[in-house]
């Protein structure tokens, strides 16, 4: 090879093409912005809830789409993933509420109170999102295995009913004293009205679910590999 060709050319990484990344950007995304809304108590005449109630279901239609086209290792990544994200915001927000303010800043007290209570917040939330998500998608992709490509109105409500229960219930029982719920039927009301409407709204947007997944199904150059329910390559039969 001739001595005077010029230098090689810069090298990057291949980027292999999927949506796996935008999906868990959009998941990372619902996730923060939810745990700050939710420091917000709101209240619909005697029905009680958060500011991230409209938020916080997306991402569980998220997890739906995940598991079903990409499996239970590619949703248990999200998840993990957007728990790093949350966790890390509450620490950002610990950070900046206790830097020191500026002598001409006036929005200390303020800052401190809708931002303050976001750490504590976002445990409840945290520990209600990895169980929840993590058993959303467990029954989803085992119901999967069963049914194949069939049935995917049975695997996206019988996951909703599961994850959806746990991850209401723990993140209430965190986030209710915070936000201003002290006694029993209060709390029952936070419980019951908050596990019934996100499970009534993932029913609503079934259909846009099931468009999302078939759209990616027909896009993921990948998709039809046989996996396990674990998600990990199989020989196909």
């Amino acid at each position: 090879m001739s001595s005077s060709a010029g230098p090689a050319p810069a090298g990057f990484a291949h980027r292999p093409r999927t949506y796996f990344d935008l999906i868990v950007a959009a998941y990372c995304v619902v996730l923060v912005l939810s745990n700050v809304a939710a420091t917000k108590g709101v209240a619909f005449g005697p029905v009680l809830t958060d500011g991230g109630f409209f938020l916080f279901p997306l991402a569980y239609v998220l997890g739906d789409v995940v598991a079903e086209v990409y499996g239970f290792r590619a949703a248990r990544r999200a998840i993990v993933t957007s728990f790093a994200a949350g966790l890390f915001s509450s620490v950002v927000f610990w950070l900046v509420i206790a830097l020191p303010p500026a002598a001409f800043y006036e929005g200390q007290e303020a800052l401190e109170s809708v931002l303050g209570p976001v750490p504590l917040i976002v445990a409840g939330s945290l520990l209600g999102y990895l169980a929840g998500q993590l058993l959303n998608a467990f029954v989803m992709v085992r119901i999967k295995a069963r049914t194949r490509e069939r049935h995917l109105w049975a695997r996206l409500i019988g996951s909703t009913l599961v994850g959806e229960l746990v991850d209401t219930v723990v993140f209430c029982a965190v986030a209710a004293p915070i936000i201003g719920i002290s006694t029993v039927p209060d709390f029952l009301n936070y419980v019951v009205v908050g596990y019934a409407y996100k499970v009534l709204v993932e029913i609503l947007v079934m259909p846009l679910t099931y468009a999302a997944i078939g759209w990616l199904k027909r896009r993921e150059p990948t998709y039809g590999t046989a996996v396990s329910p674990a998600g990990d390559a199989v020989p196909a039969r």
